[in-house]
């Protein structure tokens, strides 16, 4: 191994194992690069490796294929030849060195942590479908066909996000194959030709029966394959744990923590790490990671070619652009309002396209009172043009609005790191969704900006006397999410509207305050400025190297301010002209966009305050950072679980992040991030120390005290220096707030009109015990089912369960169905947890045979049951089924019991089952690839039976009809059911 103390780590790791548990879990490469730290391997390559690698080299093929929009050059391949690839170099060579790649590191990100969460979720982690264990091979790679048109709908959808999420996914199994199977050792040295290959078949299959290794007692296992697989090139994978229990004869999965490794044959063959305590065949890890990286490539082009650059670059964000997100309220009163936004949408749309600037979505959400939406969502200019000409004032103008049930719709249909624009003039009447839009803000990183109009010679009707703090609902909102809030008039609001266009993927928040509630009626404001004093009020703020393009917007009650830049220059605001920028008053606004080139340093603003007031410093650079909050994961292949949102008290939680623009140009240099700082409202709350978790310097992570978790908010700031040794500061947009609760949801079917959906959830209360009242909702509002809704949690403790969607059958496909779960603390009281999840709506699969249905035909029964004298643990009787369903088997398991191992059998599964005669009959589950459930019912004395296949609607009982044949011939089918409601289990 590379690192020095690797064998002192090792032979630490060795005496510290006894004292872990074996989990149930992973089956797979590790994770992430955090894997290679918690497991001592430091050469092993993971999952997350593998991923990134490969969308970086696809990545750069579509670049060496394309011309720049305007400058019409083009990037060589051979630049790259012997270089780590990495997105900022592969940006910077394409778009240029002052273009962010920020959004694609956040896309690269999310598929990699989806790619990670198949080893960590309930749903994935022990499924041996989902990781080519257990010999499932012909059914493994039927699901990654299906999981491939999933990424196909989603992205004819531009539902991209959702397409990520599966294609994480589908790259976790892809590569999974060649680490599990014998594929290696057979002495393959390209990756396998019918593998997720559209109408071929994988063939070649060691079935049933046919035994695959001999016993190994060593940890690395050379050798311990038959000699008898490679003379007729059988595949085989291994078997981990004992659900399903692995049959005589065949190998394990192996490691550690696989119990199987114990029942003869021992040993295993997986090659997930360079680890021999980990992997039997540790020896072949590079060959098998490469080939895994390889398929991965190989996959990603394809996906390429078959839906063209355009939406590819759309799916991975490999564009310096980002989206136009409008929301608006079409009330009576805001005819300027929207007259603004379609200006200021026409100027974007006419000014940007063609260029590296052009929005890649535009999205729209109308509300009122009592109607919001629907969401508008395109990629075409033309056509939200014509979908924002539609939008005008409609009657009506009474007070509060339905505000922040458009800004959810807005939040769930936007991108991560989106900025939402907000034209009102009224109040939330919807107040009670702010919960759940901050954890959706803070879920998916959006900055939210409102620009709230407010002219008392307006006719909007006023149910009520109007309070001047009902625009603080906004005010946080904006705050926590890194965005504005600009209050103006009907006179300025096509001005102020300007600001939408100083937005882009490269804008940073350098400075920021507010004294008091900066809303109040103009006459208030009026009166109050004759009653106080003007107040002389200082503020400073650091403006590094890396900054371009900074525009300071100040208002409220300030009669005036003059500026200080690090070499003494001032400039009052009364020059709109002057040395240092060009400054604009706006009704009670004032913008100053500093004059380039931008000195660096500390300065200072001067303020004559009379009031409330606000200031917001923001600027352009390409360096920056994203981040994330994860915990640890033990055990087989430990690693780092990333959360969807938030920390939560209690829980063991790193911060991860990952910087963009580290090296701005070569006579620059590159900066040199140093820590993490956590600040609060107060100031700052604790410095963290960066550690690196892979040999790479832009991705770090720092571990969260303990101490910290409190209920409190704070901000990430990150610290660095740039070539010249200068401090260089980047806050978060957004605040952070700690979570009581974790809430997970998952599934693992399709989802389909018509037929009702099974999603998994999962609470954890890491904390003091707690009473949870949990609720679900679902946009579109169709029905939901919880199979529990009064939950009492004790110290440290976890409940699961399901819940049931009904989809109707005029369900769209490539629509999207958003469910949220809200788990509100009844005792002791507290803000509620929220999860989201985001279904896609499948089309309905070709039936090739419309009168076909799944058949379960048991082909023999072996032993009997004697005397009754006999102890029945004694004796032991056998049958073997065979099972044909069009949508493939997912898995079969005793009723309320184990998983049954399942095996190819031509075009059906063959099952066998075995128990003592304590027990003559047993009914088996069979789940599907469409996650319908049936029964087929077997015992050990049972009359000759057979089947005439038909294709009643699921629910129904299919009647058994007797004919004459072999006694040892019999089949019942039963019943098909979809899989609802559910028991909640606590653990």
């Amino acid at each position: 191994m590379d690192h020095p103390l690797a064998w002192f780590w090792h032979l630490l790791w060795l005496l510290l194992l006894p004292l872990h548990l074996p989990p149930r879990g992973a089956h797979a490469f590790f994770p992430n690069f955090w894997s290679r730290t918690m497991a001592f391997t430091w050469d092993s390559v993971t999952h997350q490796d593998m991923t990134e690698e490969a969308i970086l080299n696809v990545t750069l093929r579509i670049f060496v294929e394309m011309q720049h929009p305007t400058k019409g050059k083009r990037i060589r391949e051979e630049d790259f030849k012997g270089r780590t690839l990495l997105a900022d170099d592969i940006f910077a060579a394409f778009y240029g060195p002052e273009v962010s790649a920020k959004r694609f590191r956040g896309a690269i990100a999310q598929v990699a942590n989806a790619n990670a969460a198949m080893d960590f979720t309930n749903t994935t982690r022990d499924d041996p479908l989902l990781h080519f264990d257990s010999e499932l091979i012909r059914s493994t790679n039927s699901w990654l066909l299906q999981t491939r048109n999933e990424i196909l709908q989603a992205v004819r959808s531009e539902q991209y996000v959702i397409a990520r999420g599966k294609l994480g996914q589908l790259l976790h199994t892809l590569q999974d194959f060649y680490s599990h199977s014998n594929w290696i050792e057979l002495g393959h040295r390209k990756i396998h030709p019918h593998l997720l290959q559209p109408g071929h078949e994988i063939k070649s299959i060691a079935e049933a029966g046919v035994p695959t290794c001999t016993d190994c007692s060593d940890w690395t296992c050379q050798g311990n394959l038959l000699d008898s697989l490679l003379e007729k090139g059988l595949l085989t994978t291994g078997f981990y744990g004992a659900q399903p229990e692995k049959p005589i004869g065949k190998c394990s999965h192996g490691g550690r923590f696989d119990d199987s490794r114990h029942r003869e044959p021992r040993g295993g063959i997986n090659k997930d790490s360079s680890s021999f305590l980990f992997s039997p065949h540790n020896y072949l890890h590079r060959e098998a990671a490469a080939m895994a990286q390889e398929a991965s490539v190989h996959f990603l082009e394809k996906l390429w070619r078959e839906i063209k650059s355009k939406p590819f670059m759309r799916l991975l964000d490999i564009s310096p652009a980002t989206g136009l997100s409008f929301v608006v309220d079409t009330t009576g009163s805001m005819g300027e309002e929207i007259s603004a936004a379609k200006r200021q949408a026409w100027e974007i749309i006419t000014a940007r396209r063609g260029t590296l600037q052009e929005p890649d979505f535009y999205l729209l959400v109308p509300f009122n009172d009592p109607e919001f939406g629907p969401v508008h969502k395109t990629s075409d200019p033309d056509e939200f043009w014509k979908i924002l000409n539609t939008i005008s004032p409609l009657k009506g103008g009474d007070e509060p609005e339905m505000c922040l049930s458009a800004l959810q719709l807005a939040l769930q249909n936007s991108p991560s790191y989106s900025e939402i624009f907000v034209f009102t003039d009224a109040s939330a009447k919807d107040a009670h969704l702010k919960n759940s839009v901050e954890a959706l803000i803070q879920e998916q990183k959006c900055k939210v900006t409102f620009l709230i109009t407010e002219d008392p010679s307006r006719t909007r009707v006023k149910r009520e006397t109007l309070s001047p703090d009902r625009f603080n609902l906004y005010i946080s909102l904006a705050h926590s999410s890194g965005g504005q809030i600009i209050f103006t008039d009907n006179e300025n609001i096509q001005r102020v509207s300007e600001i939408i266009g100083e937005s882009s993927t490269s804008s940073v928040t350098l400075f920021r305050h507010q004294k008091g509630n900066i809303f109040s009626p103009k006459g208030s404001q009026r009166r109050r400025r004759r009653k106080e004093a003007v107040q002389l009020e200082d503020h400073t703020f650091w403006i590094d190297s890396l900054v371009d393009k900074v525009v300071l917007t100040i208002q409220g009650g300030v009669r005036a301010f003059e500026m200080r830049n690090p070499a003494g220059v001032t400039q009052a605001s009364s020059s709109a002209h002057g040395p240092l920028a060009k400054i604009r008053p706006i009704g009670s606004i004032y913008r100053a966009v500093l004059s380039p080139p931008v000195h660096a340093g500390k300065w200072m603003l001067t303020l004559q305050s009379q009031g409330h007031y606000s200031v917001h410093v923001q600027g352009q650079s390409t360096f920056d950072f994203l981040y994330y909050f994860a915990v640890p994961k033990d055990g087989r292949h430990p690693g780092l679980f990333m959360l969807d949102g938030s920390p939560v008290k209690g829980l063991p939680t790193y911060l991860v992040v990952m910087a963009t623009g580290l090296k701005r140009s070569p006579e620059a240099g590159s900066v040199q991030l140093k820590a993490v700082n956590l600040e609060g409202r107060g100031g700052s709350l604790e410095e963290l120390k960066l550690e690196g978790g892979a040999n790479r310097t832009d991705l770090l992570v720092a571990k969260l005290p303990p101490t910290l978790m409190t209920d409190s908010s704070f901000s990430v700031v990150l610290r660095a220096m740039d070539g010249d040794g200068r401090k260089v500061e980047r806050a978060a947009p957004q605040a952070t707030t700690v979570e009581a609760s974790l809430l997970e949801l998952s599934t693992d079917a399709p989802v389909l009109p018509g037929r009702p959906a099974t999603i998994a959830w999962k609470v954890t209360n890491p904390g003091s015990p707690k009473l949870y009242d949990l609720r679900v909702s679902s946009v579109p509002g169709f029905p939901v089912n919880i199979s529990s809704s009064r939950l009492q949690l004790d110290f440290n403790q976890t409940a699961t369960g399901l819940m049931t969607l009904n989809v109707p059958d005029v369900a769209d496909p490539g629509s999207v169905i958003t469910l949220t779960l809200q788990a509100s603390l009844l005792h002791p009281s507290g803000d509620p947890s929220f999860a989201h999840l985001q279904l896609l709506v499948m089309p309905l699969p070709l039936v090739q045979n419309p009168v076909s249905s799944p058949v379960c035909n048991v082909t023999s029964v072996g032993g009997s049951c004697g005397p009754p004298r006999t102890p029945c643990h004694d004796q032991r009787w056998t049958a073997t089924l065979r099972i044909w369903d069009e949508a493939g088997v997912r898995s079969v398991q005793v009723e309320g019991g184990a998983m049954v191992a399942h095996h190819s059998d031509g075009l059906a599964e063959s099952v066998t089952y075995t128990s003592d005669c304590c027990s003559q009959q047993a009914r088996l589950v069979v789940t599907n690839l469409l996650g319908e459930k049936y029964l087929c019912q077997v015992a050990s004395a049972p009359p000759a039976l057979t089947v005439k296949p038909r294709a009643p609607p699921p629910g129904v009982l299919r009647k058994p009809v007797a004919a004459a044949g072999a006694a040892a011939s019999w089949g019942w089918v039963l019943m098909v059911f979809m899989a609802t409601g559910g028991m909640m289990c606590v653990m």
